[in-house]
């Protein structure tokens, strides 16, 4: 089994390379179909560990797992070609991105009818009142390119740890200053917030939260936000510039004199 199985997958793939090439339009499908495939490998997986395998199980996990490899490759193979976008390249570049995750970017932002960057966060539901579903009302943001930036913030926090990756050392430099913060009371109003919103009924998390203060995995996710955002604005200010296109300040900049502008 196991022999027919390796030169049937390095047919096939062989095969789909050569045979289909993916076009622009395709890449958002291709993306989601990745996601798709890896979700029912891992569930596959997990039930294949409590109730054991057979022939035909082994089978089905190679299977899953090969169809993860062609949509892999067929991704990168589009980003290296001429019809992947700059910002599509620039990304793919950035250490923790890989190519499932640039592509997936290239496919739910598009830089010309987004006037500002500040779009761009509140499409991908990273800006304030952007952010949450409430019942009964259309979503305010892409569900698909939110997930896509959590993925993004995730990718960035597990090479935070490498000094080449830019925005893996950015969300390093963001976390020390949410705790700072935290440690200052700055974050008393939000402890508060979810004392008064949320049923917390673990003791250690209600005890910190009660003193004023946040845990430490919201200073986690409020890290990643942070650096998620500046990666955004990068690669908007990346895609407007290199298609002639105007650009101009997030709001909090433009308008209401924050700093903290990170150059691309």
């Amino acid at each position: 089994m196991k022999e027919i199985l390796k030169e049937t997958e390095s047919v096939v793939i062989d095969k789909i390379l050569k045979a289909y090439r993916l076009k622009p339009e395709a890449v958002a499908e291709t993306v989601e179909l990745y996601y798709d495939a890896q979700k029912l490998r891992i569930m596959h997986a997990n039930k294949k560990r409590s109730e054991g395998e057979n022939d035909l199980t082994v089978w089905f996990d190679k299977w899953l797992g090969f169809g993860e490899k062609v949509l892999t490759k067929k991704l990168y193979e589009w980003l290296e070609g001429p019809t992947a976008s700059v910002e599509a390249k620039w990304a793919f570049g950035q250490v923790g991105i890989g190519p499932i995750i640039a592509a997936g970017l290239a496919a739910h932002i598009d830089p010309a009818r987004a006037d500002s960057v500040s779009a761009v966060w509140k499409f991908a539901g990273l800006a304030p009142g952007f952010d949450r579903k409430v019942k009964g009302t259309k979503l305010p943001y892409n569900s698909r390119l939110k997930t896509l930036c959590w993925k993004l913030g995730e990718s960035f926090v597990n090479v935070s740890g490498k000094p080449e990756a830019t925005y893996g050392k950015l969300y390093k430099d963001f976390k020390r200053d949410e705790v700072s913060r935290n440690e200052n009371g700055l974050y008393a109003t939000q402890a508060a917030r979810e004392l008064a919103t949320k049923k917390i009924t673990e003791a250690k998390t209600k005890a910190i939260l009660t003193s004023g203060k946040l845990i430490d995995g919201h200073l986690h996710a409020r890290a990643k936000r942070r650096t998620v955002k500046i990666f955004l604005e990068h690669y908007w200010l990346i895609a407007r510039k290199a298609r002639g296109l105007p650009v101009r300040e997030p709001y909090a900049i433009a308008i209401l004199n924050h700093d903290g502008k990170i150059e691309v």
